[in-house]
């Protein structure tokens, strides 16, 4: 199994080694080994290669070619060039220690370079071993990509006496000028050069150091550049190619404006400085790629722990929401928690744009209207307004929207709490929507028992009722409706069951709504018929009110008829199906005789007799109605109003024959007539009401027994 080195730290021997300028190579080459070989816990041979012959500089004795390797080999690190490398077990993986690997032979590389491998250097070293060691030094210690081809056009420019040096990088299959000094024009700052274009063109392609002594005379490179070297009055230029494990990089290019010629020396200084600022600039991208990753990751983190702040504070929000919902709370209740905790302006607003509930932050003028614009209702919040908003749905209906303004909290933080408001508006409506169909469902049943239910039902209802906060007062009417051609609309526009049933639904809330006053305690439909309990509702009230209740039906509704009957007044609930079955036959009297208007059970006459069902006693109440005043009367009174009334119709309506017949002065029986009006309500001046009385008068004389004449009838159970 192969080995494995460990990954290098930041600090260790060999970096810190790498910092210092020694002045001899065999030492260096020494301490390089052994460090090196500390770092990859095994043994580190170095060898030099002198052009013609291989020399080991430190370690054990490896066999190596008779020619310069070429390149990075497992168990193998070099300079670009391959005249400097480190040898150790192949089986020893070294892929993260590389970098730092051929920054040792680079390092040593320019010390071997300087004197050759001949014996150890000078105790002095020459000027141009100085310009290299400090040129060694300062890449060696910058990490910013920038300042190290700045610091390399310096020295570069520096050591090979020159007036302009120029760093050019590799983007694609192009070099882009990166670094420039010395330069007079802002043209050679942009230069971009292909393949065989100018001098760096040609190392480009080539991929070999290059030089013309007189840049305007050369005849091996393009004239692409020629005007811009006649505005820089260049003369001669030099240029190597930046390369690193066989891989172009750019080009390392220095310019003169005075008539001279590049030496070898020159080149192999240009060479060398080209291998430092290779490995430099390795370095420094490395170095940008880490920060840049750093960066990155410190930047994720920051942006996870945001999301994670926004995440939890809505969370805890979300909570607390749910609690209150959970715990009774309405509308009103969520608003002002939501406000609160988030230090904003919010408002949930109806269907039709009114405000349901709000909560202002104190201190701050109001932002948001009392009521929202209908066209603003489900339209996208513009980005940057500072307001969000979302619809609120209950039972798939839409009951209307819940707007926020940004106060203290992000927008970020705005946009993920509003969903949550939303929901949690629904959820409240929800819980409101089910506490008023149970209630309503227990109005309902109290409803029913009380017009349908034996004695013991309607009784218990009653109760219900009371526990329900509905009190039924004395006089009590049922105004009983139909939907007459309901039916026909739902053919004539293609409505399904349930699109019936809503217009059903929607006509029972429209009686309620048209009710303000509340007369109606109790309010139910069943199919196409629908029934309410009025309480204390005169002859004129009934009407007035079936007659709202049609006008906001069809205004609802257009085409969809309603006809009404109302009952008499019943003092006592339990009285209540008596009730129905004569708004019943109210309602058959207005049905069969078209009436627009509602038909009142006590106005029908012998209608109802007619209408009523052979069980009821109408016919009872019938005579009751009309007789029943009178005969109490001359009960109390020792009178003759039945009398009177008797003998006004044998007289064929003539009040001065019926005077003549009962012996009186036409005058009292004018008065006795008056008194009869006052009494039944009846008058006799009327076709009707004399139809009425007439009928009345013969049914009494049927029924009372033939020993009691004037005996009082007796009210039907």
């Amino acid at each position: 199994m192969a080995g494995c080195a460990h990954t290098p730290s930041v600090d260790t021997d060999l970096t810190r080694l790498l910092q210092t300028v020694p002045d001899e190579i065999d030492s260096a080459a020494s301490h390089v080994a052994q460090a090196a070989g500390d770092l990859l816990r095994t043994a580190v041979s170095v060898a030099g290669w002198t052009g013609h012959r291989w020399v080991a500089l430190a370690g054990p004795v490896v066999p190596l070619p008779g020619h310069p390797l070429p390149g990075t080999a497992p168990g193998r690190a070099g300079t670009p060039d391959g005249r400097i490398v480190l040898c150790w077990d192949p089986s020893i993986a070294a892929a993260e220690a590389q970098p730092l690997l051929v920054q040792a032979c680079v390092w040593l590389a320019l010390l071997h370079r300087s004197r050759g491998t001949q014996g150890p250097a000078t105790a002095t070293p020459d000027a141009e071993s100085l310009a290299v060691r400090e040129v060694v030094q300062q890449l060696l210690t910058v990490r910013d990509l920038d300042r190290v081809m700045t610091a390399i056009a310096e020295r570069t420019l520096r050591l090979l006496d020159a007036d302009i040096c120029g760093v050019m990088l590799r983007d694609g299959d192009v070099v882009d000028m990166r670094a420039c000094v010395g330069n007079r024009c802002r043209e050679t700052t942009r230069l971009r050069m292909r393949r065989g274009q100018g001098l760096a063109g040609l190392v480009f392609d080539t991929g070999r150091p290059a030089k013309v002594d007189s840049y305007l005379d050369d005849q091996t490179i393009s004239d692409d550049f020629m005007s811009l070297a006649q505005r820089e009055e260049t003369l001669s230029a030099l240029a190597v190619p930046l390369s690193l494990q066989g891989e172009f990089l750019g080009v390392l290019e220095v310019w003169r404006r005075r008539a001279s010629i590049f030496t070898e020396q020159d080149v192999r200084r240009m060479v060398t400085l080209a291998d430092i600022a290779t490995v430099a600039i390795d370095n420094a991208r490395q170095h940008d790629v880490g920060a840049a990753a750093t960066a990155e990751a410190e930047a994720a983190r920051d942006e996870l722990q945001r999301q994670v702040a926004v995440l939890d504070h809505s969370s805890r929000l979300q909570h607390s929401l749910l609690t209150t919902v959970v715990e009774g709370g309405g509308l009103p209740a969520v608003v002002h928690a939501v406000g609160t905790e988030m230090g904003c302006e919010v408002a949930v607003f109806g269907p039709d744009g009114s405000s349901l509930a709000a909560h202002h932050p104190d201190g701050a003028d109001p932002v948001l209207p009392e009521r929202l614009a209908l066209r603003s209702m489900g339209r996208p919040d513009p980005v940057g307004s500072g307001r969000w908003s979302r619809p609120v749905y209950a039972d798939g209906d839409r009951v209307g929207q819940v707007v926020l303004v940004q106060g203290v909290q992000s927008a970020e933080l705005m946009t993920a709490v509003v969903g949550h408001v939303a929901m949690a508006c629904s959820l409240a409506s929800l819980r409101e929507r089910a506490a008023s169909r149970a209630r309503a469902q227990a109005v309902d049943q109290v409803l029913w028992d009380l017009l349908q239910g034996p004695v013991e039902h309607r009784v218990a209802a009653r109760s219900r009722a009371q526990q329900l906060g509905i009190t039924l007062p004395g006089a009590l009417r049922v105004l009983h409706a139909r939907l007459e051609n309901i039916e026909d609309l739902a053919a004539a526009q293609g409505w399904d069951t349930s699109q019936t049933d809503k217009v059903r639904r929607s006509v029972l809330r429209v009686v309620k709504d048209v009710d303000s006053a509340r007369r109606l305690v109790l309010v139910g439909m069943r199919g196409d018929l629908l029934v309410g309990v009025g309480g204390d509702l005169t002859r004129d009230a009934a009407r007035q009110l079936a007659a709202a209740a049609r006008a906001a039906v069809h205004a609802e509704r257009p085409g969809l008829q309603l006809t009404w009957g109302v009952s008499r007044e019943h003092d006592n609930p339990i009285e209540l199906p008596n009730a129905l079955r004569e708004a019943e036959t109210a309602l058959a009297a207005a049905r069969r005789l078209g009436g627009r208007e509602a038909f009142l059970y006590e106005e029908l006459g012998i209608v109802r007799l007619l209408l009523g069902s052979g069980d009821d006693p109408d016919l009872q109440t019938f005579i009751d109605e009309v007789t029943g005043p009178l005969i109490a009367y001359d009960h109390d009174n020792d009178g003759a109003l039945i009398r009177t009334l008797r003998a006004f119709f044998d007289a064929d309506c003539s009040q001065r024959v019926a005077a003549e017949r009962l012996f009186i002065h036409h005058k009292t029986m004018r008065y006795r007539l008056e008194r009869i009006r006052q009494l039944t309500g009846l008058d006799l001046n009327r076709h009707e009401d004399r139809m009425r009385a007439d009928f009345a008068l013969r049914l009494l004389e049927i029924n009372q027994p033939t020993d009691e004449p004037d005996a009082r009838p007796q009210p039907a159970l």
